[in-house]
């Protein structure tokens, strides 16, 4: 369950090419060329029908990866995966850069976003989520020994790594203004700049984080700082659906109610983490 690492070189500049997600969201359904190019994203030949096609970004360890063989797996296959057999669904995954992952599920290019998206308020006024099936705080980590104030005015000037795109990056960008946000594609172009020195610390899910420090690699690392729990990071992490598609949300509802009943939810979490990640307090 090590974080693999990779650099990337088109995310080095300090500049977030996906912009704001509110932004990237109203222009997808505010203009009509964006939409006529999505549209040519074409739903994966050879689908069946009735095949639920479910999007993971498949590079996220230890919620998911590609495998040398092509297979997609981790923590988010396993549970997506039971989660269709108990809601007796025939779905299939498909590997899509977090990047591109909001407008190919409107292009329909699949059914369902399963892979890591945080439930917020901007993100339910133009999209349907299941229930949260996991849930975890976000928090600061870097190289052990420094002495850092987690505030604004502590961690100005800091260098500061975050998934480009995500909730994470908007928070760190409207409460720590001082700080450097350093967008990424990728968790482990993050851990490889931290190595490198090129960043002060990041700024991620602790559970990502977690499996960075537990491993070789991460050993000379550590968090930083209190646990963020707040409404603009999420309230758990759920299935995400275009609006309209209520029958198939019930019926995930369905199995992600299921598998946390028999027990299966924490069989399959035992195997990638320490730590209580069950969002059914969250349910409502």
């Amino acid at each position: 369950m090590q974080v693999a690492r990779r650099l990337c070189s088109n995310r080095h500049n300090g500049e977030n090419p996906n912009n704001k997600e509110a932004g990237m969201i109203k222009g997808m359904f505010g203009r009509s060329v964006l939409l006529a190019a999505l549209v040519a994203l074409a739903p994966l030949a050879g689908a069946k029908a009735d095949q639920v096609l479910m999007a993971s970004e498949a590079s996220f360890p230890p919620f998911s990866k590609t495998e040398a063989d092509g297979r997609i797996t981790g923590f988010e296959i396993d549970l997506g995966n039971a989660v269709c057999a108990a809601a007796k669904l025939d779905c299939a995954w498909v590997a899509q850069d977090f990047d591109g992952i909001i407008a190919a599920l409107v292009a329909e290019k699949y059914d369902v976003i399963f892979s890591s998206m945080s439930i917020t308020a901007e993100r339910q006024a133009s999209f349907d989520f299941t229930l949260p099936y996991y849930n975890s705080p976000t928090k600061f980590f870097g190289r052990k020994g420094m002495t850092l104030e987690v505030s604004d005015a502590g961690l100005k000037g800091k260098r500061v790594g975050v998934y480009g795109g995500a909730v994470q990056d908007q928070y760190l960008r409207a409460h720590f203004p001082g700080v450097v946000a350093v967008p990424y594609e990728k968790m482990d172009q993050i851990t490889a700049d931290l190595i490198a020195g090129r960043l002060d610390l990041a700024f991620t899910e602790a559970l990502v984080a977690s499996e960075f420090l537990a491993s070789a690699e991460g050993a000379d690392y550590a968090f930083y700082g209190p646990d963020f729990f707040d409404p603009a990071l999420g309230e758990g992490a759920g299935a995400m659906l275009r609006k309209g598609n209520e029958a198939l949300r019930d019926k995930l509802n369905e199995g992600i109610r299921q598998v946390y009943a028999d027990g299966t939810f924490d069989k399959i979490a035992a195997q990638y983490f320490t730590v209580n990640i069950r969002a059914d307090s969250l349910w409502k």
